[in-house]
């Protein structure tokens, strides 16, 4: 656990505000500015970052990957890195989180966004989430902004907002990008890479001692107008995938712990098929395009946990089963897979299934690491855009469940809650008359799903007296006890 008793000297918000300066590296390959490296942003920088040149923020600059071979050999390829620490989590980047970087580690890649003194150590009071969160466990949301929040009547989270910026620094032990790593925002035309969004999200965890995780190398969503209605062959989409994969997954080599390789590559239909004509790369390249992107990411960073993401694989179904089959089949070829990711998007007009625990622990007996990647639980809201009480002690209990599955297998390493406050979320863009999805309201005030992640997390690492003794818990105690949990 890791407490602090002032707030950082270095605030969020001047922390973004100089990663969105002109000296933040927005182009590929180049090396960290000045007013990013010091964290300290003077009044003319961020004048320039405001009216710079925005072809000067982009690049076409690829690695020469000539050489490649077209299909990698797999055989003898080294299995997931040794990531772990004592207890079996963590992500070896040494962020002083006890994961892994201890005198006996081997040296790892520096991450380039990383402030001019090297990496930060994470501190967070007790009576936050990740200040009482098992060392071995990430507790972690997402860096809003771009997706549905760009025809909102706000403006993106992440960028525009200080407080927004502040409370998850204050909060949370790991920073996901909810879109700025999506290939329509880092790629919008062909061979040109816009990295401004995503360089800042970095910089902000990297100043915060925060980890990262990356999301998504490969979608069948979110591309952009000239990769989907493209005319290319076979070996030109290979080649635009492997220097997309390449750039990217280099750029932030040291700075992201885990990325989801492969997102949401299985249907709803019974039989879980594979999305073999929404998904481009799976359609065009075949279905074994897999294997060569999870080797072309671990080639870039081989310290990173490489990971399939999806939704509704909440239990022992038809589409865990199918990633269970092909990542057993992918880890006897040598294939570097790490991780399996449940998003754990939950309604509560629908049931939960209880073998969720055991769903995790087989990838666990696999011997590679799970996470809750993205959950929330929505239901039916009213006019204060609220669930009833009942369905809101629905939910609670469905946050503790998860987490506490979680926290009993021992290779689960991350808990992402997808949103803070319930008016940015995706869920009232995308499921009309729901909502209510996030842990947290208003002005950012806590909601009994928050609190009994933090009763979860208490009672599991000092037992129940802990929870009912501290002060520090005094006011989800109550939130708590108002809502009869």
């Amino acid at each position: 656990m890791f407490t602090r008793s002032n707030r950082r000297t270095l605030t969020a918000a001047v922390v973004c505000a100089g990663a969105l300066a002109l000296g933040t590296p927005a182009m590929a390959g180049a090396a960290p500015g000045p007013a990013q490296q010091s964290g300290v942003l003077s009044a003319d920088a961020g004048i320039s970052a405001k009216a710079g040149d925005k072809a000067g923020q982009k690049s076409n600059g690829r690695p020469d990957h000539a050489g490649q071979p077209g299909r990698p050999d797999h055989a003898g390829q080294p299995g997931p890195p040794d990531h772990a620490n004592g207890k079996g989590k963590g992500n070896g980047k040494g962020k002083g989180h006890g994961n892994g970087g201890g005198q006996d580690a081997p040296e790892q890649t520096q991450c380039q966004f990383a402030p001019e003194g090297g990496a930060v150590e994470g501190s967070w009071d007790r009576d936050t989430l990740a200040g009482v969160a098992p060392d071995d466990l990430r507790i972690g949301n997402i860096a809003a902004g771009g997706g549905h929040h760009s025809d909102a009547d706000y403006p993106d989270p992440f960028p525009s907002d200080p407080e927004y910026r502040e409370h998850m620094a204050q909060e949370y032990s790991s920073l996901t990008h909810e879109n700025y790593l999506k290939w329509e925002f880092v790629q919008p035309e062909q061979g040109v890479y816009d990295f401004e969004q995503a360089d800042a999200v970095v910089a902000f965890a990297e100043a915060n001692g925060m980890d990262l995780r990356g999301h998504a190398l490969s979608w069948h969503s979110q591309n952009p107008d000239w990769l989907e209605e493209g005319d290319f062959s076979e070996a030109e989409l290979r080649e635009i995938l492997e220097d997309h994969v390449r750039t990217v997954v280099s750029r932030y080599a040291g700075c992201i712990d885990q990325w989801d390789v492969a997102n949401e590559i299985f249907q709803d239909d019974e039989a879980a098929s594979i999305r073999d004509s929404e998904n481009i790369w799976i359609r065009e390249l075949g279905p074994e395009i897999l294997d060569d992107v999870f080797t072309w990411a671990h080639e870039e960073d081989p310290d990173a946990l490489l990971f399939y993401n999806d939704y509704n694989v909440d239990g022992l179904n038809a589409k865990a089963d199918r990633y269970y089959d092909l990542i057993s089949d992918q880890l006897e070829r040598g294939v570097p897979v790490h991780g399996f990711g449940a998003q754990t998007h939950l309604s509560m007009q629908y049931g939960f299934d209880d073998t969720y625990q055991e769903n995790l622990q087989r990838f666990d007996d696999l011997g590679i690491h799970t996470a809750v990647t993205e959950i929330d639980v929505r239901g039916v809201v009213d006019e204060n855009d609220r669930m009833s009480p009942e369905d809101r002690a629905g939910a609670a209990e469905r946050y503790a469940t998860v987490l506490q599955a979680c926290l009993d297998v021992s290779l689960c390493n991350s808990f992402t809650i997808w949103g803070t406050l319930d008016d940015q979320s995706w869920v009232p863009n995308t499921f009309p008359g729901e909502g209510d999805a996030t842990v947290h309201e208003g002005d950012y005030e806590r909601k009994p799903t928050y609190c009994i992640v933090q009763r979860t997390l208490v009672e599991h690492a000092e037992g129940a007296s802990a929870w009912e003794d501290d002060a520090s818990f005094e006011e989800c105690r109550g939130i708590l006890d108002a809502a009869g949990i």
